[in-house]
């Protein structure tokens, strides 16, 4: 029952947090509670950018993060693409020690220290089963049980639903607004890829290409997707 009364006192918490520097003192207080002690929460819709961009919290150094960058398209970091595929929380070690990522320069290169000595929990967040964004949790010897995950997630989902909140109360850009996929179609259009090319890559058709794109340019205010391309750019939603 205590598990369940801190949870509530900290979504209460959460809710009334008038910063993000307050918020996110909340949310490491109440992680480290289950042995985590790095946290780093991601915006998805402005991961086309770069980890940079979308990142709303980090505890991963900066040379970490501009490693991340320097290494390809952040949407297809691993532990990011599958964020983006799957609702459900994930290990680290559940990827870095599969058949296809084992070895690879970025389960040594691309991840925390502290994940790679312990244990590393992706919780995606998702809203109207499209991914909102991410938390990516890591600890020498946490606690991983169903229940800890299950009261982790919930936490997750709300600090995730306030991060956006107050950085939309600050004046950010209609990036915020935008999707997962309305920036995914938006920057490959940018790079000069058909709606056809588009949907094999995000295995979409190109009919809902053309919807992402066009949802974009209302989102953006704008009427062709030269303008969408344009704004999207200078606002820095995409990086191509």
């Amino acid at each position: 029952m205590q598990k369940y009364a801190q949870l509530g006192e900290t979504l209460a918490r959460i809710t009334a947090a008038a910063s993000s520097a307050s918020l996110w003192a909340i949310v490491k207080d109440y992680v480290a509670q289950f042995g985590f002690t790095h946290v780093v929460a991601i915006d998805a819709a402005r991961i086309v950018g770069g980890v940079r961009d979308a990142v709303l919290f980090s505890d991963a150094l900066p040379e970490l993060l501009r490693a991340i960058d320097a290494e390809g398209a952040y949407e297809d970091y691993p532990l990011v693409k599958r964020g983006l595929e799957t609702e459900f929380p994930f290990l680290v070690s559940e990827l870095t020690g599969a058949p296809e990522h084992k070895g690879a320069p970025w389960t040594e290169k691309l991840l925390a220290e502290v994940v790679k000595r312990g244990e590393g929990l992706v919780i995606p967040v998702w809203r109207n089963r499209e991914p909102l964004g991410g938390f990516n949790l890591g600890g020498d010897n946490p606690d991983l049980s169903g229940l800890a995950r299950a009261l982790l997630q919930v936490v997750c989902h709300a600090a995730l639903e306030r991060a956006l909140e107050l950085r939309q109360g600050k004046g950010s850009s209609a990036g915020t607004a935008l999707s997962v996929r309305e920036t995914q179609c938006l920057r490959h259009v940018a790079i000069g890829q058909s709606d056809a090319d588009i949907g094999k890559l995000l295995g979409i058709s190109p009919r809902t290409v053309r919807f992402h794109v066009d949802s974009a340019k209302a989102k953006l205010g704008v009427s062709t997707r030269v303008q969408a391309i344009a704004k999207a750019l200078r606002e820095r939603i995409i990086a191509v």
